[in-house]
């Protein structure tokens, strides 16, 4: 299904800026799993920590696959908003592996498939961190370029300071203007970077659904 408009550019804007907390939960959950259980692992306690932790990574993978979904497909949206939410919680995580003991625990450390939950515990921070940013900086940069006019009345009426009069851009290439009308040059900036942030915001959305499908190993998107 193609991915346009207004409402599934917001919908984006919200997943990139959620991927964030998900990302620290994420990797917090892994390196503190690795640290303990690798260290824990020859008195065999630390086989159950590592197998906590690559579930649990799994289950936070889980969470942004459904939101990847949810977000490609409306109807899928719409079919989740009935169902029950899926939840992260540690106490289920254990308790789903507890039922089988010790071959439960074996069991995940040995599907290789469990690791690339690992995986994505620990790459996934950096991609959060930089999707989170390019959500807040595009729409953030779009306003500060329209309000380029309001900014330059407040700074040269109450504090008598021109902020593009020493501009070396505008100078070079509106020299005549003065600082009143090259902040009338930003707002046009503004306005086309606004026009441009739905489609800008669908790409990022798009983009983190590719790392997500690629890091969990799920089919592409048709």
């Amino acid at each position: 299904m193609k991915i346009t408009g207004w409402t599934q550019a917001i919908d984006a804007w919200k997943l990139l800026l959620g991927s964030l907390p998900r990302g620290i939960v994420a990797f917090v959950i892994a390196v503190a799993g690795l640290s303990v259980g690798l260290s824990l692992a020859v008195f065999a306690i630390g086989l159950p920590i590592l197998a906590g932790m690559l579930a649990a990574c799994k289950r936070i993978l889980d969470m942004d696959r459904r939101l990847i979904s949810a977000w490609e497909s409306p109807q899928e949206k719409s079919s989740q908003a009935k169902s029950p939410a899926l939840r992260f919680g540690l106490q289920e995580i254990i308790a789903d592996l507890r039922k089988d003991g010790w071959r439960g625990w074996l069991g995940v450390l040995r599907d290789a498939r469990q690791y690339r939950s690992l995986a994505y515990g620990i790459g996934h921070f950096p991609v959060s961190i930089l999707a989170f940013v390019l959500a807040l900086v595009i729409p953030v940069t779009a306003a500060a370029l329209l309000l380029s006019p309001a900014a330059e009345l407040v700074s040269s009426r109450l504090f008598s300071f021109s902020l593009f009069e020493d501009d070396l851009i505008m100078q070079w290439i509106f020299p005549e203007w003065s600082s009143f009308q090259r902040s009338w040059f930003n707002t046009g900036l503004g306005v086309l970077l606004l026009l441009a942030t739905p489609f800008l915001l669908r790409k990022l959305g798009a983009y983190y659904a590719a790392w997500i499908r690629w890091i969990s190993g799920a089919p592409s998107h048709t």
